[in-house]
């Protein structure tokens, strides 16, 4: 018998194993050359504690630990593994578990493995026994739903923006179009590559973004959010950088938010801030992320993995991108990452996760969506329970940012009341406005509107 044999077991199904282990889904190519059902095996056993050969240190007990292919699709690349629980690594500190130990074991060296020309994990499934040995979020969109005076189980959308442009305007700049867009929405946030630059040191910038964001309150009478990016290379940065912030936001604690680039910076820094600043919501970003998780990667991850991985490390809310409906790549079947994230039991593509009462993270939507592209968007989604981030669908409309967040909102407002958008934009001028400020949008979306508007 070859010794890759030894790992592969196709009599057995995720529910013969998904109480004792972790269950993850692949697709895979074997390079050329390599027979499909040898190469799982080897996959296998790289994954977990064998490897390419018999080993002479190894010993009959320690098998119970042989990650294990249980199901194999020549036709279609699939590949199923299970991971003994035995395997994972557990914090000394605290017991908890580990995402850093979690993807050395799923997509570690196998990575590189010679006679794998692609592979990819596509969904993963935890037993209740593991899962609650993450921490999840301590703060949700719940906590910036009281803050805005909603209801704290469906709160609708929270109307946001990235600030644009994303990096060159001065701190006084930067609160005036903060200041600008909160007197029509609810929060803003920094964009991703926004810190401690030259033109805008954070010492200077942040009281004056909340000195714009008391302003806006007392002129709306609305409470507003700021998240600002504390994403660093040394914790004891993003500890600074959190204590500058608060120090800034003194008068209004609960107006603060914080955003840490979860991919770039990796696992150990959104688990630092999630657990440093349980009290706030974090936001984690996902810059970077298409690297692997495109759909025209072949290895690495998917944009679903890496976003149920944020859930567990504790995120209140990710940026999941716009399923298609914005300028960033995607489509209509990436619904179930905002569901996975959000709901206690969802399905995604190969496994269906019961969450046991992990908080929830809040999908947070970004990347070219504007009033008119959102009701598709809601459409499909089929809610407005989460963060709508837009940048140039705020900033770029044609009577600024002010007009910008009302006709996001007022495109909220239309697809809740399943009205016909051109009847809608006769009592909504900022909605009616967006035509004119994203007319490319507006001939594809809507053909016709100059005539229905009267813009002929």
């Amino acid at each position: 018998m070859d010794h890759a044999d030894r790992f592969i077991n196709l009599s057995l199904s995720d529910t013969d194993l998904a109480a004792g282990h972790v269950l993850a889904a692949y697709i895979l190519t074997p390079a050329e050359g390599h027979d499909f059902l040898t190469t799982i095996g080897q996959f296998a056993a790289e994954s977990g504690r064998g490897t390419q050969v018999p080993l002479t240190t190894d010993d009959e007990a320690a098998r119970a630990l042989d990650v294990i292919a249980y199901q194999a699709e020549p036709s279609t690349g699939l590949v199923k593994l299970a991971f003994p629980l035995g395997l994972f690594d557990f914090n000394l500190l605290d017991g908890k578990a580990s995402i850093t130990g979690f993807l050395n074991l799923l997509v570690g060296n196998t990575q590189g493995m010679g006679e794998i020309a692609a592979v990819k994990l596509h969904d993963f499934h935890l037993p209740n026994t593991y899962l609650t040995r993450f921490k999840g979020p301590s703060t949700t969109i719940a906590k910036h739903w009281q803050h805005l005076g909603r209801d704290q189980s469906a709160g609708g959308m929270i109307t946001g923006a990235i600030l644009k442009p994303k990096l060159g305007l001065h701190p006084e700049a930067l609160a005036e179009a903060a200041y600008q867009f909160w007197l029509g929405g609810d929060l803003v946030e920094n964009d991703q590559p926004q810190g401690n630059q030259s033109f805008a040191p954070l010492k200077t910038t942040l009281p004056l973004m909340a000195k714009s964001l008391l302003r806006a309150q007392d002129e709306t009478g609305e409470a507003k959010i700021f998240s600002v990016n504390i994403t660093c290379d040394d914790p004891a940065e993003m500890d600074m950088r959190a204590e500058l912030a608060l120090s800034a936001f003194k008068a209004n604690p609960e107006s603060l938010a914080f955003h840490v680039d979860a991919y770039l910076a990796g696992p150990m820094a959104l688990t630092h801030a999630c657990r440093r600043l349980r009290r706030h919501f974090i936001s984690a970003h996902r810059a970077g992320h298409a690297a692997i998780t495109s759909a025209r990667s072949t290895r690495g991850y998917s944009a679903f993995v890496l976003t149920k991985i944020a859930r567990l490390l504790g995120a209140s809310g990710i940026h999941t991108g716009t399923m298609g409906f914005g300028r960033m790549e995607g489509d209509e079947a990436d619904r179930p990452i905002a569901c996975m994230i959000a709901q206690d039991r969802a399905k995604g593509p190969y496994f269906e996760q019961d969450w046991h009462g992990m908080n929830r993270s809040a999908a947070i939507v970004s990347g070219g969506i504007n009033a008119l592209r959102l009701p598709s968007f809601l459409q499909n989604l089929g809610h407005s329970d989460f963060i709508l981030a837009a940048g140039g669908g705020a900033f770029g409309h044609i009577d600024g940012p002010t007009a910008g967040a009302l006709s996001l909102r007022q495109a909220e407002a239309c697809w809740l009341e399943r009205a016909d958008p051109f009847d809608f934009a006769k009592d909504h001028p900022e909605f009616a406005r967006a035509f004119l400020s994203f007319e490319a949008d507006a001939d594809i979306i809507h053909p016709g509107w100059r005539a229905a508007l009267g813009q002929a």
